[in-house]
C-alpha cells in the first residue's frame, strides 16, 4: 500500500523521485500569498504533526486527508501570525512559544496530557530536526538549553549554508533552518542537499549514527529549506 508525505511544491524533482522510489506519494503544498515568499509553501508553516494527528491551517485546501484536523487560526504574513502551527513534537513533549500556538493544538496537548516546553523562538519546528523520541538537532541555543533541562539529548549546531527560495524556486538572500532542511522516514535521515555544505557535518553524522539513522543526501545540490516533511 502506498504511503503519503506532505512536501513543499518547490522540492526538486530528484528529491521527489527518491520519495516515490521508497514508497511515498507526495502531497504538495502550493504557493500561498498570505505569507512571504520564502515560507509560502513550507510544510512546517501550515502543518503540524503530533503523534499521529495532523493539524492543518485553514488556508490549505489542497491537502485532502481523512485524519486531518483543521486549525482555528489562518496563517498570515506578519509575525507571530505565521507561526501558529510551527510546533515541534519530541516523544511526549510539545515545544513552541505557546503564546501564539493555534488553540486546536493547545487543546490537544492539554487533553492528552502532553508535556509543554515553552520557548522564545516562534519558528520552533523550523529550528528543530527530531532524530528520536528523546533527541534532536537544533540551530537555536535557547531551545537547546530548554530541551537539555528536560532530559532531551540535543545537538546544537550553527549552519550558514541552508538556503531559502522565492516562489519560483530560486535562491534568495535569506537563510533557512536545520529542521526545515531535513526529514526522518523510518531509519533514514534525509538532508535536502549535499552534506558537504554542512558546517557541522561530522558532528551531525555522529549524532544520527548514535540513533541508528542512515544519511540520505543529494550529491552536488545546495541545501534547501522546504519546511521539512510530514508523513501521513
Amino acid at each position: 500500500m502506498r504511503k503519503y508525505v506532505i512536501i513543499d511544491k518547490r522540492m526538486r524533482d530528484k528529491e521527489k523521485e527518491y520519495l516515490n522510489k521508497i514508497g511515498y506519494n507526495t502531497l504538495e503544498i502550493n504557493y500561498h500569498p498570505e505569507v512571504y515568499e520564502e515560507i509560502s509553501s513550507h510544510v512546517d508553516i501550515f502543518v503540524c504533526k503530533i503523534n499521529n494527528n495532523i493539524f492543518i491551517a485553514p488556508n490549505i485546501k489542497e491537502i485532502e486527508l481523512q485524519n486531518k484536523t483543521i486549525g482555528k487560526s489562518k496563517v498570515l504574513e506578519k509575525y507571530p501570525l505565521d507561526i501558529k502551527y510551527n510546533v515541534a513534537s519530541i516523544g511526549n513533549y510539545v515545544i513552541h512559544n505557546f503564546k501564539y500556538t493555534d488553540k486546536t493544538i493547545l487543546d490537544y496537548a492539554e487533553n492528552n496530557e502532553l508535556k509543554k516546553i515553552n520557548v522564545k523562538q516562534g519558528y520552533t519546528k523550523c529550528s528543530i530536526s527530531v532524530t528520536s523520541k528523546n533527541s534532536c538537532i537544533t540551530s537555536d541555543k535557547l531551545i537547546a538549553n530548554q530541551l537539555l533541562k528536560n532530559g532531551i539529548d540535543v545537538l546544537y549546531v550553527k549552519e550558514n549554508n541552508i538556503n531559502l527560495l522565492d516562489k519560483e524556486g530560486n535562491l534568495t538572500q535569506m537563510r533557512g533552518f536545520i529542521g526545515g532542511a531535513t526529514g526522518i522516514i523510518e531509519d533514514k535521515f534525509i538532508l535536502f542537499g549535499d552534506s558537504k555544505y554542512l558546517d557541522n557535518r561530522e558532528r551531525i553524522l555522529k549524532h544520527i549514527n548514535k540513533y541508528g539513522l542512515e544519511l540520505v543526501e543529494f550529491k552536488g545540490e545546495l541545501i534547501h529549506d522546504y519546511g521539512g516533511i510530514v508523513l501521513v
